[in-house]
């Protein structure tokens, strides 16, 4: 028994998948955040506040706040601000980046084409983990600034919308000379959706996201 307990214990963490950014329910709504493409794209001033709390029963479940604000500005350019707290147990991070966007008028449709840059405040303090042996020497506070840049486009019809994009182009490091290895890894985004009229003046607006990262 005590056998099959350790290969458990060996095998079950190369098993185990999780989230590192958080999840929304609604991205068309929180596109700037995850798009910079997306900055004065859909209005000439926009503000979208998003709060997510996942298990919410549970002590330190994930909790996430974000924030993002976009203009359209002269010359086909737009411009943005996003902001996103994330806690999750012993982590605590921050993204906050600049948005920039230049649209591509082609007649009935708009291409936008953006950059994001800013960085990740990153937080975790491993000394709240229960340990069987004291003095363990990965469990020290963590503290960085990792900065970062991001691309993406946005394809806008009158029927339908494409997004792709790369929020985080670099897989920054979080850790100085630790045993533990831990870093802000790529996400790719890529989604699309329809607008489609169903009669007196209702639109139905199915839409699709998919995310991918390594791990």
């Amino acid at each position: 028994m005590k056998k099959y307990s350790l290969l458990i214990a060996l095998l079950l963490p190369l098993l185990i998948l999780g989230q590192q950014e958080s999840y929304y329910s609604l991205y068309r709504y929180n596109m700037n955040v995850i798009n910079p493409a997306y900055a004065g794209a859909e209005a000439a001033n926009m503000l979208s506040l998003t709060s997510r709390r996942q298990w919410a029963s549970m002590d330190d479940a994930p909790s996430t706040v974000a924030m993002s604000f976009s203009s359209a500005r002269e010359n086909n350019v737009g411009l943005g601000i996003s902001v996103v707290s994330d806690n999750v147990f012993i982590e605590q991070q921050t993204f906050a980046y600049v948005d920039f966007s230049y649209k591509l008028d082609m007649g009935e449709s708009q291409l936008y084409l953006g950059l994001k840059a800013g960085g990740n405040f990153y937080k975790a303090d491993p000394s709240l983990l229960s340990s069987y042996t004291g003095g363990d020497p990965t469990q020290v506070a963590l503290s960085s600034f990792n900065p970062n840049i991001g691309a993406g486009a946005y394809y806008s019809a009158s029927s339908f919308w494409v997004s792709f994009s790369i929020p985080r182009l670099f897989n920054s490091k979080r850790d100085v000379d630790l045993v533990v290895t831990a870093k802000d890894r790529v996400h790719s985004y890529v989604g699309g959706g329809a607008y489609i009229g169903i009669g007196n003046g209702l639109i139905l607006k199915p839409s699709l996201m998919l995310r991918k990262v390594k791990g």
